[in-house]
């Protein structure tokens, strides 16, 4: 239930606000990510649009295009959301040491591969026919060995065929679990002057690949967290209604000022990383106020990576055809969120039967012994 629908009024329902931020609203911002991704992956390509006779209206193909190449601000949303809810839990602790910081690190990746692995055993056990394995991952023992990689999710980080493009992001992903606790130390340590350093990294040592990329992003959701920067802000005096204003104002600017030539140059990982912020505050500031609208965003947030590692087979592998079918692209796009959603609910299901069903056996197990 949404802890601020029960809030008391006044000043105590500002304090549980305060409390319950965190939470709440990255289901929201992660429902507004994943939105952005799926427009992105349905319509960035105007030679795939055209190929699939896609309609525009109402919007300019310009302008339409324009919104739906913004969408790859996703995985940023992703990456800030993981580093900022990872520093929350780590900067409550009194006093937090490098040891104390990777506390629960192992678990948190094996949560994260297990749910992965989920997708990945349901996937192949429901669509295997219409997959070429062979093609995919070659044949024979270095056939198996790729197939085995992809389903450790470690495809990406050994440069082996995946079955699924999206299924990259499990190895950023495993880089936030481990590098994440290691930053936030540091923060601790040094406060803000560690986002300077941040910033200025990239220009001295080359990163490489997905680090450099959100390198910013991820040292701006560990300072984020430190300060209690969206806290502060959406409890600050300032009245609501100018409060969001000025949000969407700052927010709509660095839109502007992300697609700048210079910017897309030299500076993409910085303006990533503000605009992934802007995204969230709104999420936890603007969305959550709107009792309706908050739910809808919650909802699919809680099943974003359901969605995010499976949309691909709707759109893309298996059902491109049924997906593009009226050709309109808001009814494109409301397939796919609802296919998405309705497999990701099923994918839930079978989560929550296995942990019935192993809470069962474990319960078994002592009665038996004691016997």
């Amino acid at each position: 239930m949404d802890s601020a629908t029960n809030a008391p009024e006044g000043a105590a329902q500002k304090k549980n606000i305060y409390r319950s931020f965190p939470k709440y609203s990255t289901d929201i911002a992660k429902g507004v990510a994943i939105l952005l991704m799926l427009f992105y992956h349905l319509f960035s390509n105007s030679l795939d649009n055209y190929i699939m006779q896609v309609n525009y209206a109402p919007l300019s193909q310009e302008l339409f295009l324009t919104i739906a190449k913004f969408g790859n601000i996703c995985v940023a949303v992703f990456v800030f959301l993981t580093a900022y809810g990872i520093s929350v839990k780590l900067f409550q602790k009194n006093n937090l040491t490098l040891k104390s910081a990777y506390d629960g690190c192992l678990k948190r990746a094996g949560k994260l591969y297990y749910h992965f692995f989920i997708v990945f055993a349901v996937v192949n056990l429901l669509w295997f026919r219409y997959f070429d394995y062979a093609l995919c991952y070659g044949e024979g023992k270095q056939g198996f060995l790729a197939f085995l990689t992809d389903a450790l999710s470690l495809a990406h980080f050994f440069s082996t065929p995946t079955l699924n493009m999206t299924w990259w992001y499990m190895s950023l992903a495993y880089t936030l679990v481990f590098f994440v606790p290691l930053l936030a130390y540091f923060c601790k340590k040094i406060g803000y002057p560690f986002l300077g350093v941040a910033f200025l990294l990239p220009f001295f040592l080359p990163l490489g690949g997905d680090i450099s990329r959100y390198f910013f992003v991820m040292a701006l959701g560990i300072t984020a967290a430190y300060g209690n920067w969206i806290e502060r802000i959406i409890n600050c005096k300032i009245p609501a209604a100018l409060r969001w204003i000025i949000e969407a104002v700052l927010f709509v600017a660095f839109i502007f000022v992300r697609e700048n030539e210079f910017v897309q140059t030299n500076l993409l990982y910085v303006a990533d990383g503000i605009i992934a912020f802007e995204i969230v505050l709104l999420a936890g500031d603007f969305l959550a106020a709107l009792p309706v609208v908050r739910s809808v965003f919650a909802f699919l947030g809680r099943h974003s990576m359901n969605i995010y590692f499976t949309h691909t087979f709707f759109y893309l592998i298996l059902y491109r055809d049924y997906v593009f079918h009226f050709k309109y692209a808001w009814a494109t796009y409301l397939i796919l969120i609802a296919v998405s959603v309705i497999f990701s609910l099923i994918l839930y299901g079978i989560r929550e039967l296995i942990s019935f069903l192993a809470g069962k056996i474990l319960r078994k197990q002592p009665k038996q012994a004691a016997q």
